[in-house]
């Protein structure tokens, strides 16, 4: 039986007591130590709250009109002469789930749907087994699925007795020693400690178990069948990593993630995850966000036919800790997922600016940034990249509408499927003269409506069809006929990936106007002063 395991981080004794009573107070199940209140009733004989050895309430018959009531109600008592709060929780027409909590314990760490410890006590918890080095916990997460779909059509009034319910089947029938939490609007969390670690997974199915018997609208019927998406991994001994290769929330994280994207209602244990955890990624990237280490490596774009460099285009990189340059691939699909790339794209465009600023006086060039669909939902960021741009008007000139060196190279992948919501959501970027250009033209099918819809100066080739170009009639045909195309509406093409000579001369016969990849330079950091620079060096 589960109950009397959840107290505050730190505290060395069981501190809660569950009852589970019908309206009239009697006494449907309990907890081990509630149990215990009633050591000289007669077997078999029902029990009622009142009965209860050494447990007085300051207001008795308001007990009773809460049960009676079925509203959620909180009161004061006193058991053994100590202070304790009776939380009364309905479930149902004729079920109360009765809390006898410690007196001290601080209200705010209690989750008052369930009664349960919340996120800060979890979290505490993590942190003390972390510190004092203790080995062998697991954590679990149990994920509700489809949560969100029972509160819009069942409303928020099931869907807080789906997650009442829950709360109270783990409570009364998992092991004592795991401690649950109630961990977010939709999640729960246990700590399992090690000599039940073993049992994690059996302890999983019988949430899932809990989940399935719980009926979502009394107990006339059954609607639909209640399922959990849950992980587990390791806490490891030691101190913790914020959010690092190590940490348990994130291998966890990216369990539930797994077991989602799998079909849901399953289980999936963190140390058998093939691939690296994008919430793994998407920390590294957050603190890296946070410490300064996003920054632009500046790769040189060259005019074909004179050999000159014209423009140059941003691209991001992160800096780990020790100095290594981590490239863009490794972690944009985990910024994307998880929708913090509009982030990196301000990072970058930022530092494009600053280090426009500092060339004043060299040959003026046009700076290509990408920016993601994710970085088009957000309009205020858009309106602080116009101000830091005005700041810099020596660079960027200051008459509006006045043409910009900087300019917004998307894909066609990023492009909302609504180009029109993409247009307005760039109006006031182009009003102010910054120019488009459409990456990897010729990688996708839907290239044409965007030229169509969308007002881009530079069309960028895809790289693919460049790297064949020179063994390849079918590639060396449609970047003539992209060319052509480009000619006819007055673009300007850039071709990327080209590596060597011969491949940037058949470009430039063709007629593309620019040429950029490695055979002209690599990615070169512009590095923050402060960050260590180690055998990586430069080359980005």
């Amino acid at each position: 039986m589960q109950a009397d395991s959840q107290v505050h981080a730190g505290a060395g004794k069981q501190d809660t007591i569950v009852f589970l009573c019908d309206a009239q107070g009697q006494v449907l199940s309990a907890s081990p130590r509630a149990g215990a209140l009633f050591p000289d009733s007669p077997a078999g004989r029902p029990l009622r709250l009142d009965t209860a050895k050494n447990f007085e309430l300051d207001e008795p018959q308001a007990l009773w009109a809460a049960l009676a009531s079925g509203l959620e109600t909180v009161l004061a008592a006193r058991l053994d002469d100590v202070g304790i709060r009776l939380r009364i929780t309905p479930l149902g027409e004729d079920r109360r789930l009765v809390l006898l909590d410690d007196a001290h314990r601080p209200v705010a760490h209690t989750d008052s749907l369930t009664g349960l410890p919340d996120r800060s006590v979890m979290i505490a918890r993590i942190r003390q087994v972390q510190e004092e080095r203790q080995s062998g916990y697991r954590l679990l997460l149990a994920d509700i699925d489809r949560l969100k779909t029972v509160n819009d059509y069942l409303g928020n009034r099931v869907g807080d007795h789906l997650i009442r319910e829950l709360a109270t089947g783990m409570r009364m029938r998992l092991p004592r020693e795991a401690f649950i939490s109630r961990w977010s609007g939709h999640e729960f969390m246990l700590l399992i400690p090690p000599d039940l670690a073993a049992d994690t997974a059996r302890i999983a199915e019988q949430v899932r178990e809990i989940a399935r018997g719980i009926r979502l609208n009394g107990d006339a019927h059954r609607i639909g069948t209640v399922t959990l998406s849950m992980g587990h991994a390791a806490v490891d001994a030691g101190e913790p990593a914020h959010f690092s290769g190590r940490d348990p929330l994130s291998a966890i994280n990216a369990a539930v993630y797994q077991a989602k994207r799998s079909g849901r209602d399953r289980v999936v244990d963190a140390d058998h995850l093939r691939q690296p955890s994008v919430y793994i990624t998407a920390g590294a990237l957050d603190r890296a966000l946070h410490e300064g280490r996003i920054v632009a490596a500046s790769q040189p774009i060259v005019d074909l036919e004179s050999g000159e460099q014209v423009a140059d285009e941003s691209l991001a990189r992160m800096i780990t800790p020790d100095g290594d340059v981590i490239p863009a691939q490794h972690f944009i699909e985990a910024a994307a997922r998880l929708q913090i790339a509009h982030r990196i794209d301000y990072q970058i465009i930022h530092q494009t600016i600053s280090n426009c600023v500092s060339t004043i006086g060299h040959r003026p060039m046009a700076h290509f940034v990408n920016i993601s669909g994710d970085f088009l939902q957000h309009p205020e960021l858009m309106e602080d990249i116009i101000r830091a741009a005005q700041t810099a008007c020596d660079c960027v000139g200051d008459g509006p509408g006045q043409t910009k060196p900087l300019v917004l190279e998307m894909t066609e992948r990023e492009v909302l499927d609504d180009t029109g919501h993409a247009l307005e959501a760039l109006r006031p970027l182009i009003d102010f003269g910054l120019r488009l250009a459409l990456d990897d033209f010729g990688s996708g099918y839907s290239s044409y409506r965007y030229l169509l819809d969308m007002p881009f100066t530079f069309l960028k080739i895809e790289g693919a069809l460049v790297e064949h170009i020179h063994d390849n009639t079918r590639a060396r045909k449609i970047v003539q006929h992209i060319q052509a195309m480009a000619n006819d509406l007055g673009l300007t093409t850039v071709a990327e990936f080209i590596g060597d000579q011969r491949t940037a001369d058949i470009l430039r016969d063709i007629g593309v106007d620019w040429g950029q990849g490695f055979h002209f330079g690599y990615p070169e950091i512009v590095r923050p002063a402060g960050l260590a620079e180690n055998r990586a060096a430069r080359r980005a």
